[in-house]
């Protein structure tokens, strides 16, 4: 039996100001398993922002996307 305990996942939500997009992101500190996606979008088209990141770049693409429009943001997850 293996006695460490499991590592501790984050979770969170962003609604960007400027377009009214609300970013979903969970991941574990220091792994570069990260994932944004957009949490009110519609269903048909790909909503994944990052995938298999780091934390750092999740957190500088809600940053970047702060002032972006909403239809800027929905290219960057079809992209």
């Amino acid at each position: 039996m293996d006695g460490r305990k499991p590592l501790a996942k984050v979770e969170g939500r962003r609604r960007l100001r400027m377009s009214g997009v609300t970013v979903a992101f969970r991941g574990t500190p220091n792994l570069d398993d990260w994932v944004a996606y957009i949490a009110n979008g519609t269903k048909s088209k790909k909503t994944i922002l990052a995938d298999h990141a780091s934390e750092r770049k999740v957190k500088a693409l809600l940053t970047r996307m702060q002032t972006m429009p909403r239809k800027d943001i929905e290219k960057l997850a079809k992209g």
